[in-house]
């Protein structure tokens, strides 16, 4: 499988709740850097260290992920999307988000992530779609 392809499934499992689906596209020593904003570690590391980032992220009272957009930068794939999350209607994190992902033998090792700030855009238009 090409490496756009094993990213964007896991990306998109991951979406959809379906943790053990993106696990399946990760090594077992896989290490994800999340973007300075996160609360929590900086470093989630192994099966378990990805289980405990996504058990973090289902404890805000809403949390949304939208990738807009994948490429094959040869290195690295390069992911490009919308991070935002409240906990308690309060705003914790919303940000546009890069992922640069290494994937070696089919697997990804790796996931750096780097925050821009979003200002509010994930959360403006949710809500006025939803006001509609």
């Amino acid at each position: 499988m090409e490496p756009v392809a094993v990213v964007r499934n896991a990306l998109d499992a991951y979406k959809a709740g379906d943790l053990d689906g993106a696990l399946q596209y990760f090594a077992p020593h896989a290490e994800w850097h999340v973007a300075d904003d996160f609360p929590g570690p900086p470093t989630y590391r192994g099966i378990d260290g990805l289980r405990s980032l996504a058990d973090t992220s289902a404890r805000f009272s809403l949390h949304h992920m939208e990738v807009t957009e994948i490429a094959d930068m040869g290195a690295f794939v390069l992911a490009h999307g919308v991070v935002y999350a409240e906990s308690d209607g309060e705003p914790v994190v919303d940000r546009v988000t890069i992922w640069r992902c290494r994937v070696q033998d089919g697997l990804i090792v790796s996931i750096d992530a780097e925050a821009l700030p979003a200002a509010a855009r994930w959360q403006a238009s949710h809500r006025m779609a939803s006001e509609r």
